[in-house]
């Protein structure tokens, strides 16, 4: 193992090791690392408290992890800001992945029995486009969209990435023109990174810009209005844990069902997840959204009615 590679794992050992443990010395620290048997070589000892350091110091510039000594309670130390591992930054994605990743490398008889979605594709452009969004490039991609026989080029200023279902998508502007689009990356046939540099809008917040869709399609033929959902009692606890979006708040419980309330663009991709939870979700206002969810599951029915 590559001597960078053996230390980024060390350092995201260390951080989980401190993670789980919460407040932890130096010496229950290196009675875990003697018994690593992935990470550690036999040739090596205890963990000398200037080497831990050190590693501290690069964790905090790498990940942004802060570990802190509590030298009122026994010279334990601790992670300072915790919530920036459970936080949805590409970080904490990238953390957590390599801490699943350590386990693995010690067992991997287990590794068939931990299963992943698979992504449709595109993950190899995911590199250029990173370097691209830091180096402010543009990038020239070869895109085709569904339903399209060919693809087209484009010449794209790249302002983020966003993991939407199983597909992660490119967002960023098309020379010439002001409004963000999103491509997904299996989608693209080629992407390199071209000598142009541009000078990103920093008034754009892409939080902000998906903030109002449950996905990546910001239609603007839809304004955001309030939608008042009822769930009815088997799907309730999916939705309570798994909300459909970042401002559903609860409006009435009784014993069959809730009713919740939502701020947002009920386009194309919010519809099919309504269809998706089936009966068990009806939505009550607005009207013209209440028809046309009536109107696709009738015509779903009748699909089912034909004689196959």
């Amino acid at each position: 193992m590559a001597t960078s590679v053996r230390l980024i794992r060390r350092y995201v050992w260390l951080i989980d090791t401190i993670r789980r443990a919460g407040n932890i010395t130096l010496e229950e620290i290196n009675q875990k690392w003697m018994e690593e048997r992935s990470l550690r070589l036999e040739s090596e000892g205890y963990i000398p408290e200037r080497t831990f350091h050190r590693h501290s110091l690069a964790i905090a510039d790498i990940f942004g992890i802060d570990i802190q000594c509590n030298r009122y309670n026994g010279n334990t130390y601790y992670i300072e800001n915790e919530d920036a591992l459970s936080e949805p930054t590409f970080t904490s994605w990238l953390f957590n992945g390599l801490a699943i990743d350590n386990q693995l490398l010690g067992n991997r008889d287990i590794v068939k029995r931990i299963l992943f979605e698979e992504i449709p594709g595109g993950m190899d452009h995911m590199s250029p486009a990173i370097e691209a969004l830091s180096k402010s490039r543009v990038i020239r991609i070869s895109y085709r969209r569904f339903n399209f026989s060919e693809a087209t080029e484009r010449f794209v200023e790249p302002y983020g990435l966003k993991q939407s279902g199983r597909r992660w998508y490119l967002v960023g502007k098309i020379q010439g023109y002001d409004t963000l689009t999103v491509f997904g990356l299996d989608r693209i046939e080629s992407l390199s990174i071209s000598d142009i540099t541009f000078e990103p809008d920093r008034s754009i917040n892409l939080n902000e810009f998906f903030d109002e869709v449950i996905g990546v399609n910001v239609d603007d033929d839809y304004e955001s209005v309030k939608v008042v959902i009822r769930v009815f009692d088997r799907q309730r606890p999916y939705v309570e844990s798994l909300p459909l979006h970042r401002s559903q708040h609860l409006v009435a419980y009784t014993t069959d069902y809730s009713d919740y309330e939502l701020i947002l663009r009920p386009e194309y991709e919010f519809q099919r997840e309504i269809l998706r939870l089936g009966p068990d979700v009806e939505v009550l206002s607005p009207g013209w959204l209440r028809d046309e969810i009536k109107w696709l599951a009738e015509e779903t029915a009748r699909r089912y009615a034909r004689e196959g």
